[in-house]
C-alpha cells in the first residue's frame, strides 16, 4: 500500500513539473542510479532493485580492478659506421581508472666480442586526463634506475596529447629527460604521430627529433612505423621499423608480443 501511495504521489508530482521521475519508481531521476526500473518492482533508496543493484555492484567492481599487461620483444638496430646491435627486452603494466604504472627492462648486446654491453631498469608512472571532448592528454615521469652497466640515475618527464577524429587519430607529445651524468645535458624528444585502426589492425607513423646529449644544438630526425593486431582482447602483436632520416643507413627493427589479464 505505501508503494502504491508512493508512485501516486511521484505521478502527481511529476504531472505537476515539480520533479522528474522517468520509471515512477518514487526517486526522482537526479537521484535514481536506476532510471529504468520495471513498473512497481521494489527499489532501494538509488532507485534500483535488487537485480539491477547487484549488476551495478559488479560493474563497478569491474572498473575499478587493476588490470594487467606484459610484454616481450626484441629489438635490433643497424648502423652505417659500426657493428649492429641486438637488444631483450621485458615489460610490465598496471593499470586502475587513469592511472598505469610500468617496469621495464633490457639487455643490449653492441655485436663486439668484448665490446659495451648496458642493460636499462625504468619504472614510468603514467596519468590519462579524458574530460575535453575528442582530447586525451597524457601526463607522466620515467626513473632510470642504476643498474650494472649504467651507474647514475636519470629522470625523465612527458606530456602528449591526442586528437580524435571519426575513423582516425593525431597527436605530439614532448619529453624531457635529465641526465645523472657529469658534463651531460639534458634533452628533448618532440614526436608527431597519427593512428588508423583498421578491423583488427592499427597503422601508426611517427615522426620524432631530438638533441644530443653533448651537444644540445645538435638535432637527429627519425621517421616510421608502427602496426600492432590484436589477436583478440588479451593478445597482441607489434612491429616497428623506424629509419634515421640524417643517415638513412641506421634503421632499427623490433617486435613484441604482449598478453593482458
Amino acid at each position: 500500500m505505501k508503494k502504491l501511495i508512493l508512485l501516486g504521489l511521484s505521478a502527481l508530482f511529476v504531472f505537476a513539473g515539480t520533479i522528474q521521475d522517468s520509471d515512477l519508481d518514487g526517486v526522482p531521476d537526479n537521484l535514481d542510479l536506476c532510471p529504468n526500473t520495471p513498473f512497481l518492482a521494489p527499489v532501494n533508496k538509488y532507485g534500483c532493485s535488487a537485480q539491477q543493484w547487484k549488476k551495478l555492484q559488479a560493474k563497478k567492481i569491474k572498473k575499478n580492478k587493476i588490470k594487467f599487461n606484459i610484454n616481450l620483444g626484441y629489438e635490433h638496430d643497424h648502423y652505417k659506421y659500426s657493428k649492429s646491435s641486438n637488444l631483450y627486452f621485458t615489460s610490465i603494466y598496471a593499470r586502475k581508472n587513469n592511472f598505469r604504472i610500468s617496469l621495464y627492462y633490457s639487455m643490449l648486446n653492441d655485436g663486439y666480442e668484448n665490446g659495451y654491453k648496458s642493460n636499462d631498469l625504468i619504472t614510468s608512472l603514467y596519468y590519462y586526463y579524458y574530460n575535453i571532448p575528442n582530447v586525451a592528454l597524457k601526463l607522466g615521469a620515467k626513473v632510470y634506475f642504476p643498474t650494472y652497466f649504467n651507474d647514475k640515475t636519470d629522470y625523465a618527464f612527458l606530456i602528449q596529447g591526442t586528437y580524435f577524429f571519426k575513423n582516425f587519430d593525431i597527436g605530439a607529445s614532448e619529453k624531457h629527460k635529465i641526465y645523472g651524468e657529469n658534463g651531460t645535458n639534458d634533452t628533448d624528444t618532440i614526436t608527431f604521430f597519427a593512428d588508423f585502426p583498421y578491423k583488427k589492425l592499427v597503422f601508426s607513423p611517427y615522426y620524432y627529433t631530438e638533441n644530443d646529449s653533448y651537444d644540445s644544438s645538435k638535432w637527429y630526425h627519425y621517421g616510421g612505423i608502427t602496426i600492432f593486431y590484436a589477436f583478440n582482447n588479451k593478445l597482441g602483436l607489434m612491429l616497428d621499423s623506424s629509419m634515421d632520416l640524417d643517415e638513412n643507413e641506421n634503421y632499427t627493427i623490433d617486435g613484441s608480443v604482449s598478453y593482458n589479464f
